[in-house]
């Protein structure tokens, strides 16, 4: 049985969340992206990914990328957390944005559905959400609201398809 680790960077607490809940399940080592030595990475088979979207990009994906070309040998997983929650159309375009053609891929690709927290966000995070909802009511031709609410849309149901590939691949 290969020994799985997962690994998360989260700015507002989302991809956290997901990420403790799948070490819970899973029983297996979680430890924050910032927190990670890098030297313990031989010590996995399995190694889960999951961080949140920024403009489409995976937080930290790039240093992720780089380990996966360095570490071709580990079974790769990556999640993506975001308030978009048309889950299969976004997910293949979540894919395809940060995982090119010809570039190194995970073994699997998940997206699951989060929300977003005014709250834990920085000012020019909330300017450009701000910027970017008002765009997007304009084109609508809706009314602009004036206040930013967050919204939580976890759910442990969306992890079902993720906790059972990665107990069938680290078997």
């Amino acid at each position: 049985m290969k020994k799985v680790l997962v690994l998360y960077k989260s700015k507002t607490g989302f991809s956290q969340r997901y990420a403790e809940w799948i070490a819970g399940d899973l029983q297996c080592d979680l430890v924050a992206f910032s927190e990670f030595e890098m030297e313990t990475l031989s010590d996995y088979g399995l190694i889960i990914y999951g961080a949140g979207l920024y403009a489409g990009q995976i937080r930290g994906l790039g240093k992720i990328k780089r380990w996966m070309k360095d570490s071709p040998n580990k079974t790769w997983v990556v999640f993506a957390t975001g308030a978009t929650p048309t889950r299969e159309s976004y997910e293949e375009l979540i894919f395809k944005t940060n995982f090119r053609q010809g570039e190194v891929r995970p073994a699997h690709f998940f997206y699951l559905i989060s929300g977003i927290n005014y709250e834990k966000m920085g000012v020019f995070d909330r300017l450009l959400m701000k910027f970017f909802s008002s765009m997007d009511a304009r084109k609508r031709k809706a009314p602009r609201s004036a206040k930013q609410t967050s919204i939580d849309l976890t759910n442990r149901d969306y992890l079902t398809d993720l906790l059972r590939y990665v107990r069938l691949k680290a078997r």
